[in-house]
């Protein structure tokens, strides 16, 4: 390796690393010139790799050890390694995710005795108990399981549901009988992993036990520190609601969630004004808060050692208020609870800090790469949560686009030039901020907002460097002098009133946020690659070539979508996993797009069915329209998923049979239609046919006039009254049937006879006993059978009758509650079905 006049060859194994800045011509070099990136962004590869290619252990230990021994053979010969740190850090990634992925529990802990029924549990709360809607949900550490006069020592963490609102603190011991369940997911294409999310956490159960049946048995043994905490972040939530008054609800929650992390008072309208502004970030205690802890207390500090002549002689200013800054921004993590999001802050934070007492401020990037690589050598899963992501793609496309724009220019002079220069470089920070997260914001929310920067420029300000630092020196205060206390929290309301009034007006202009579809692996990759190619392109000969390459790859995936979406020529069907309930996507040829009922639980507060699963399948789909939306019939588990969907999904039309029901939902339901001008159809028997290109829908049940009896109409009623649609291509066809039972189907086989005949037959009420007759089997003479129904669920559903009454009449059966989604796809001759898991 050739070096500069009186520059002595590098030693390190990684090439360039005790090399000046200067131009670096090898690629490999140029790759080391910041070694902690490359080592982290190989870790992260392996990582990321135990997800996509599970059980390849062997082959990874193998890598590792070969790596190593290639790794420690260069250092012992002064060799530059190129390729050995990359292998040996990649295939540590590798293996140090796989216990997280196949985690090996013990006999006595907790995953053993899951969805084995009913045990008497004792345990000690966690953390603080949240209660929301009439409901108390806390984590519990399980020590205790008994039943028939048999008691085990256990080990492991659930989650626990109380039904009522139950005053409980951390270290409490309580006792109550109750089912463990392992966590379900809804196994959609592309959905969530909710199992796999809460085993990171260390959660691999819940349970749920009236309020009346849980016993506080004694208090649990917390450390001094623990209390101190707790007390104080109780405390001082006392003095914000005293300071506040009985107005001011939301200005309090929102202060208590900067000052020391309490969410609870945030709901779900409070947390989208502020998605839909833009500003959702500063909700939750990340980078940002703890960043501007630190560069408030470092300014001061900073101020305060520049007073002592003695340590600017030494050049020690500097080092020394980086030291003092880590004293008040561990306490703020630690007031703030040390939630994983926050501790990774805190970490990130020290880091840099760390850096600044080192002497080490030449390269943030590097810093910020060493940050994550040992945060993600402690905890791998790290990788996926969705704070690690926006943390780090913001502090990466801030840092990295300001080095590439060269943004710091000659000093201004004048203050006008001073604050002008401020305002753009803070609006260029913004931009970067937003630019760099946008694609894991959409891939995880779905949601972009068009007034994100000017939110920032006047929340920011006012909320991170206003709010916060008067309410964090309020909470110091309160330990001495509680009226001077007291006093500056008024004020810090004060202020966010005039913050929340800000993000209430830009939340509240129509364009303010937009949903969009699910950006795809792919598509993300291709964003990068094209704004690494912009920022360089007047610095690299490589980078009109990446971003040409950049463009052809995002018109090949245009062409595929298009494809995917509006110019294919089959018809599409899912049956969504909704749980219990039912959810049928038709995907007409064209790109017309029919959903046939939503899903969905007694009450969307707790879990909205169209917002968690429904309209992820659809986004990933690349669905952004919906042409007609079905009800079946007005009943929650087939309607409340139909809400957002109506909200947020363009819907021209909605059928239904005209069965007003009086529930909250179907209420709701009415009023979006009425929001959105979605026009509203009452249709039957007698409605006749709709064609939409080469499908035919043909409703045939209810028969006209079936709402002609008294208003009064009982359950049984109801569901036979139930939307029957018949989706017709070529010489194929998928009979829907909603919840009908004996009586409807009795009806519907006299009325119609051989017309139901169908290839696929969405079997009626989930597969309950009351439906599914021997006649109407041998009307439909279905070759397929999906039912939809919950895993696991309380009604039994299917039941074995009518499933040995399927496969008599020689139909496949396909549940959603045992295979997950059902894809089926048909070009009029034939159909062709994927279920999610080929478990037959």
């Amino acid at each position: 390796m050739t070096t500069g006049p009186g520059i002595e060859p590098s030693t390190s194994p990684f090439p360039g690393y005790n090399q000046p800045v200067s131009p670096i011509k090898n690629s490999i070099e140029a790759a080391y010139y910041r070694p902690a990136l490359p080592i982290t962004l190989s870790l992260m590869a392996g990582i990321i790799l135990t997800q996509g290619l599970p059980g390849f252990v062997i082959a990874a230990l193998f890598i590792l050890i070969v790596a190593a021994l290639r790794l420690a053979i260069c250092l012992r010969r002064d060799r530059p390694a190129r390729w050995s740190p990359l292998l040996a850090t990649m295939a540590a990634g590798y293996l140090a995710m796989v216990p997280w992925l196949s985690p090996t529990q013990g006999p006595d802990h907790v995953a053993q005795y899951l969805d084995t029924g009913y045990w008497r549990i004792q345990g000690t709360v966690v953390d603080s108990p949240i209660v929301r809607f009439g409901r108390t949900r806390l984590l519990l550490d399980v020590n205790t399981l008994s039943r028939e006069a048999v008691s085990q020592s256990v080990r492991g963490r659930i989650r626990l549901t109380v039904i009522g609102e139950l005053n409980l603190d951390p270290g409490d011991r309580v006792a109550f009988p109750a089912r463990m369940r392992a966590f379900r997911n809804f196994r959609n294409p592309g959905g969530f992993d909710y199992r796999r999310h809460m085993a990171f956490e260390g959660i691999l159960g819940s349970a749920w036990v009236q309020a009346d049946k849980i016993r506080r048995i004694g208090k649990g043994t917390r450390s001094l520190a623990t209390r101190l905490i707790h007390a104080a972040r109780h405390r001082l939530a006392q003095m914000i609601d005293a300071a506040g008054g009985q107005d001011a609800a939301d200005e309090k929650a929102v202060l208590k969630a900067l000052v020391f992390g309490d969410r609870s008072g945030i709901d779900d309208g409070l947390r989208e004004r502020f998605n839909r502004a833009g500003v959702g970030h500063l909700l939750a205690i990340s980078g940002l808060h703890v960043g501007i802890v630190a560069t408030l207390a470092f300014g001061v500090f900073r101020w305060i050692f520049s007073l002592f002549p003695p340590l600017l002689w030494r050049g020690w200013g500097r080092h020394w208020a980086a030291a003092a800054t880590l004293v008040p921004v561990l306490a703020y993590g630690l007031l703030a609870g040390m939630s994983p999001s926050t501790q990774r802050a805190e970490f990130m934070v020290a880091v840099f800090l760390a850096a600044l007492i080192l002497g080490r401020t030449q390269d943030v990037l590097n810093t910020l790469a060493v940050a994550a690589l040992v945060i993600l050598a402690f905890f791998p899963p790290a990788l996926f949560s969705i704070s690690f992501q926006l943390s780090f793609a913001a502090v990466l496309a801030i840092v990295y686009g300001l080095e590439k724009i060269g943004a710091a220019g000659e000093p201004a002079r004048s203050p006008a030039k001073r604050a002008g220069r401020g305002l753009a470089g803070f609006v260029l920070v913004s931009f970067l901020a937003i630019a760099g997260t946008a694609p894991v914001v959409l891939f995880h929310f779905n949601q972009t907002s068009v007034v994100g920067i000017a939110t920032n420029l006047f929340l920011v300000p006012v909320a991170g460097f206003v709010a916060v630092p008067l309410g964090l020196v309020s909470a110091f205060v309160s330990l001495f002098f509680e009226p001077a206390a007291a006093l500056g929290f008024w004020l810090s309301i004060k202020i966010l009133h005039l913050a929340l009034m800000g993000v209430d007006f830009f939340s509240g202009l129509s364009f303010a946020a937009v949903k969009t579809v699910t950006p795809s692996l792919m598509e993300i990759f291709v964003y990068y690659l094209a704004g690494w190619a912009l920022l360089n392109l007047r610095k690299t000969s490589v980078a009109p070539w990446v971003l040409a390459a950049a463009i052809v790859l995002a018109a090949g995936d245009g062409l595929y979508w298009s494809y995917q979406r509006f110019w294919h020529r089959d018809l599409k069907l899912t049956a969504i996993d909704v749980g219990q309930g039912g959810c049928t996507l038709m995907e007409l040829p064209g790109g017309g797009v029919v959903l046939y009922d939503g899903g969905g639980f007694s009450d969307n507060r707790l879990f909205d069915m169209g917002q968690r699963v429904v309209a992820p399948v659809l986004w990933r789909k690349k669905i952004a329209t919906v042409d007609i939306l079905v009800l079946s019939h007005p009943n929650a588990d087939h309607l409340n998923g139909l809400i957002y969907i109506a909200k947020y999904f363009n819907v021209r039309e909605l059928w239904s049979n005209g069965d007003v029901n009086t529930t909250k939902g179907y209420g709701e339901l009415m009023a979006v239609c009425r929001q959105k001008d979605i026009v509203v159809r009452t249709v039957d028997a007698g409605t006749g046919k709709t064609i939409i290109g080469p499908v035919t829908l043909t409703v045939l049940h209810p028969s006209a006039g079936f709402l002609d009896q008294p208003a009064d109409i009982d359950q049984e009623y109801r569901n036979n009254g139930s939307l029957v649609v018949k989706a017709t291509m070529g010489d194929t066809a998928f009979l829907l049937t909603g919840d009908i039972e004996a009586r409807a189907e009795s009806q519907l086989v006299q009325r119609v006879g051989r017309g139901l005949a169908s290839t696929v037959l969405f079997a009626p009420h989930h597969g309950s006993r009351t439906s599914s007759s021997p006649d109407l089997i041998a009307s439909v003479a279905p070759a397929v059978v999906v039912i939809s129904a919950g895993a696991g669920n309380r009604f039994g559903f299917p039941h074995a009758e009518v499933t040995d009454r399927y496969r008599k009449a020689g139909s496949r059966i396909l549940c959603t509650g045992i295979q997950g989604a059902i894809s089926m796809r048909s070009d009029g001759k034939t159909v062709v079905v994927r279920p999610f898991e080929n478990i037959e």
